[in-house]
């Protein structure tokens, strides 16, 4: 009997000694994870850190009968930006984010203005550029349904958007050289719902999100008095498929619709007249790649507008660097 006794207290010892290496390798997993592989939100006490930086030229659109067009005129403009992340897993379901964004953009447009009567014509330009702090955003996500690497996730994350950018036109030389605004104005929620699998070598997703714009009192052009401004309500379906080609090497593919109805304006501006406002959506392509170097991230990738109207019709691409602590 007494040996039977000192047998299974030797079992439990040594099933928990190998549990808690267990343990301590899942983390260290869990750290050098890819996107395939790492959990919907961050294991608690985890950091992550990342920088993101998109750049896209805008110089054609969809119209409405879902043609690629230049833009009316001469007309082209140039935004990029720097989206810093910080990311912290207060439970292995609750994850806390705050993205603060760094704004670049320029617009030129030029046009003849002819007066057949008095046989004269004008070269009109416009020109604005705006660099500086955008609008930060605050996240909270939380697993409905915890996922591991054989069940399914179902996450929920609410995105509060707050108007730390300049919402007014600055430096103003001239009604049509100026620089642009580098925040909306206005607090803005979007909840969203992901569904995600895992099925190594692959993974899959699908989610929903609505951003809905509370408004604000701001100036649309120079020299304007404030109006009251609400941005279009914006409804998107996405889904994503990955798969591993190698131990540190995925493979990314995202398919996107976007639904924007258009902004609304209370006061009297030009700004409807100049830059019209219309319902618009648009269905995208992102395909990427990404490297996993140990507990670094490296991720690239660029959306194509595949189908649209009253869209941007021009790709914007996308690198991504991220630190897991």
């Amino acid at each position: 009997m007494q040996r039977i006794f000192t047998s299974l207290v030797l079992m439990m010892i040594v099933y928990n000694s190998f549990s808690q290496e267990e343990d301590k390798l899942l983390v260290a997993e869990t750290k050098l994870s890819t996107v395939i592989t790492e959990p919907a939100t961050l294991n608690r006490g985890f950091f992550k850190i990342g920088s993101e930086f998109t750049y896209a030229i805008e110089d054609r659109v969809l119209t409405e009968s879902g043609k690629r067009d230049y833009s009316t005129g001469n007309g082209w403009g140039r935004s990029s930006s720097e989206n810093l992340h910080f990311y912290f897993g207060t439970t292995n379901r609750i994850e806390l984010g705050l993205i603060v964004p760094y704004k670049f953009r320029s617009m030129h447009y030029s046009y003849i203005n002819e007066t057949p009567a008095a046989d004269t014509s004008i070269l009109i330009k416009w020109e604005t550029q705006g660099n500086g702090i955008g609008d930060m955003q605050f996240i909270i996500r939380y697993q409905i349904i915890e996922g591991s690497k054989t069940k399914p996730s179902l996450t929920a994350a609410l995105t509060a958007s707050f108007p730390t950018g300049e919402k007014n036109p600055t430096n103003i030389s001239d009604e049509l050289i100026y620089d642009h605004p580098t925040g909306s104005g206005e607090i803005s929620l979007a909840p969203e719902l992901t569904f995600r699998k895992i099925t190594y070598p692959y993974s899959y997703s699908f989610s929903s999100s609505f951003i809905y714009g509370f408004g604000c009192e701001k100036k649309m052009l120079p020299y304007e008095d404030q109006i009251h401004f609400k941005s279009g309500s914006r409804f998107i379906l996405a889904c994503n498929f990955n798969f591993l080609l190698n131990d540190w090497i995925a493979v990314q593919n995202d398919l996107t619709y976007e639904n924007k109805q258009k902004d609304t304006y209370t006061g009297n501006t030009m700004i409807t007249s100049f830059m019209p406002s219309n319902d618009s959506w648009a269905l995208s392509y992102t395909p990427g790649i990404s490297f996993q170097f140990k507990k670094i991230r490296l991720a690239q990738g660029v959306s194509i507008p595949l189908l649209g109207k009253f869209w941007i019709a021009d790709p914007h691409y996308r690198i991504m660097l991220q630190y897991i602590l």
